[in-house]
């Protein structure tokens, strides 16, 4: 061997030690696999753009964080639409984002998604992660299957989309009881026009999210289940609250950086579980 030739390779070897330096130790190598699940949001629908999606939404993001970090990533899910390039050439397009979408229907479906969308549909999916963020649709639709005509009181609405909360969240802690499920805070909701809601719905999203935190993730916790809220409401929001809309032009989708913040809360959230 020339004595460049080994120069060549002590250099070649430090150098790949430089470039892993930044990388946790624990994620060389390291297969991380994860279900986004929800409505529009999910999926990556925006208002802003002629077609009404950003391709990829906060998945996009998320996936390029988590590589960055070492890890190699396998989404999954049911649903391979709004892919951006990078994802569908690294067969990272599954995920069940389904716009228009309420608790309960995506209740309905989860046990089937689960049982035939494993990574690239190979059999089922076995997440180390569920990002769940739903609800406003249920909200915007003022949806409650107890009272079709929609004459329930506001507190009664709550409590019953709460009950359909907590009952989709034990269904998932049953079906995957080994997985991380990540249940968002989720994103401040106006109207898009004058003749919406908009501070009655918002009033909602808050109490929601509030019993997210406070009620339904701690009870979880308390039973030994993987269960941890995510705050994605503080993204677009100030310290007390009030919404910010500049990343959410309709007050419903986040534009492109808006999706980019959410994939860094969920990263966050993430990553503080892998460390443990």
């Amino acid at each position: 061997m020339s004595m460049r030739l080994f120069y060549g390779l002590i250099a070649a070897a430090l150098l790949a030690m430089i470039g892993s330096a930044n990388v946790p130790a624990a994620a060389v190598g390291k297969t991380v696999t994860i279900y986004p699940l929800g409505d529009s949001i999910t999926f990556g629908w925006s208002r802003v753009t002629k077609d009404h999606r950003i391709p990829g939404g906060y998945r996009a993001e998320l996936y390029t964080l988590l590589t960055h970090a070492g890890y190699t990533v396998h989404f999954v899910g049911s649903n391979t639409r709004n892919a951006t390039r990078t994802l569908k050439r690294h067969h990272a397009t599954q995920h069940d984002g389904w716009p228009g979408w309420r608790i309960d229907q995506i209740a309905s479906h989860v046990k089937q998604w689960l049982a035939h969308s494993g990574y690239r549909f190979k059999g089922p999916a076995y997440p180390n992660f569920i990002l769940l963020h739903i609800s406003t649709n249920d909200i915007i639709q003022h949806f409650d299957p107890k009272y079709p005509a929609k004459n329930e009181s506001e507190s009664q609405f709550m409590r019953d989309m709460e009950s359909r909360m907590t009952q989709l969240v034990q269904e998932l802690v049953t079906l995957r009881p080994k997985a991380h499920l990540l249940v968002a805070e989720v994103i401040p909701l106006g109207g898009w026009s004058p003749k919406l809601k908009s501070a009655l719905w918002n009033k909602e999203v808050r109490e929601f999210n509030a019993f997210v935190k406070t009620r339904l993730v701690p009870a979880c916790q308390a039973k030994g289940e993987r269960v941890t809220a995510v705050n994605q409401y503080a993204n677009f929001s100030t310290p007390t609250g009030k919404p910010i809309w500049k990343h959410l032009p309709d007050k419903c989708h986040p534009d492109s950086y808006g999706y980019r913040l959410m994939a860094h809360t969920w990263f966050k959230a993430i990553m503080a579980i892998l460390k443990k």
